[in-house]
């Protein structure tokens, strides 16, 4: 690890105590969100950095299933955290604003800046395909409960929640093995240098999983007094504020690989993001609340719905042909800035 990695290192965690002081010495609740939210933004940085350099030193198998496993640890914690807390209004929202985020945000300016420096892109069409038929099938299971409940009683809406949380999860792990197994599902990256030990890498990892629970418990905490004093409506804090503090870090990956002509992987990082949102993290969101005495169904709110549908079909649409420009990003974006309007009014 260099003098500069040492150097980042420290002023992430320093930002974490920072955020856990404030909380500590009673600081009003919107500047600890705040200050939470930054020290979040830089953990998930340096979660994604030690998780490739973990990677790079270990093999592209194990990089593989590291980045499964880490990528989207800050939106995982803070769905468990919000249920433990009561907020099972932000927790289902954020399960549909971290895919929307991916799906619309991410791969949206990916695209456009992708496009405009290097024209048409191309890519593996195969591969993109098969993302997103698994995006619309985590679409339809998060659908179903929902349009279920507006049926039938509530009880049967929460033991559907359950079989579709089991369905789901275990359909994401079919898809985990499918894709490192079977021929064309893989995407042939650049070999990565280690610029870390295998010993400092998983070192970083430890003390940054640590500090993500701790600083987004603190995220969690400071919701309530954040919306009550600046009067954010809390569908907005669930589906856009939240989910984009945990999803900032893995944006900028996108987006750089993109502009360097990587669109395959700047894709397989949206579109991965979202499919493990969609499939794992609701699915472990719905057995988590089960053991916390919390149980959360997946029954979610008609806007909210709609707006995963729409990023599903519009990044279904994109995925097909093989080659995307700068005007179908564009197309994304705008979706996802109508939604945020939409969610804001509501």
């Amino acid at each position: 690890m260099s003098t500069r990695d040492r150097t980042w290192f420290a002023v992430v965690i320093g930002l974490a105590v920072l955020a856990v002081g404030m909380k500590a010495g009673s600081v009003r609740g919107e500047i600890v969100f705040g200050a939470a939210s930054v020290a979040l933004i830089g953990l998930a940085w340096l979660l994604g950095e030690a998780t490739d350099q973990a990677g790079n030193t270990a093999g592209p198998r194990a990089s593989a299933l590291l980045n499964a496993t880490f990528g989207n640890l800050p939106e995982v914690v803070i769905v468990i955290l919000a249920i433990n807390a009561g907020l099972e209004d932000i927790a289902r929202a954020s399960i549909i604003g971290s895919v929307i985020g991916n799906i619309l945000l991410i791969l949206g300016l990916s695209l456009i800046l992708g496009g405009w420096k290097n024209g048409i892109q191309t890519f593996n069409e195969r591969v993109a395909g098969m993302n997103s038929s698994m995006l619309i099938l985590g679409v339809a299971g998060l659908g179903i409960p929902t349009l279920f409940a507006a049926l039938h009683d509530s009880d049967s809406a929460d033991v559907l929640s359950v079989w579709t949380g089991a369905a789901l999860l275990l359909c994401y792990g079919a898809y985990i093995v499918f894709t490192f197994s079977m021929p064309g599902q893989q995407l042939e990256d650049e070999p990565g240098r280690a610029r870390w030990s295998i010993r400092e890498a998983v070192f970083a990892l430890a003390v940054t999983a640590v500090a993500t629970g701790v600083v987004s418990e603190l995220l969690v905490d400071s919701i309530k007094p954040t919306v009550e004093s600046l009067g954010v409506p809390r569908p907005f804090v669930g589906l856009i504020l939240v989910p984009f503090v945990g999803n900032v870090a893995e944006h900028f990956s996108a987006v750089r690989l993109a502009y360097r002509n990587r669109v395959d992987f700047a894709m397989g990082i949206a579109f991965g993001s979202g499919i493990q949102i969609a499939l794992g993290a609701s699915g472990i969101a719905v057995f988590s609340s089960m053991l916390l005495g919390n149980e959360l169904s997946l029954v979610f709110d008609p806007l909210q719905l709609a707006a995963l549908g729409a990023a599903a079909l519009v990044a279904t649409l994109v995925a097909r042909g093989g080659e995307t420009n700068w005007l179908e990003g564009l197309q994304l974006l705008v979706i996802y800035l109508i939604v945020a309007v939409a969610v804001w009014l509501q």
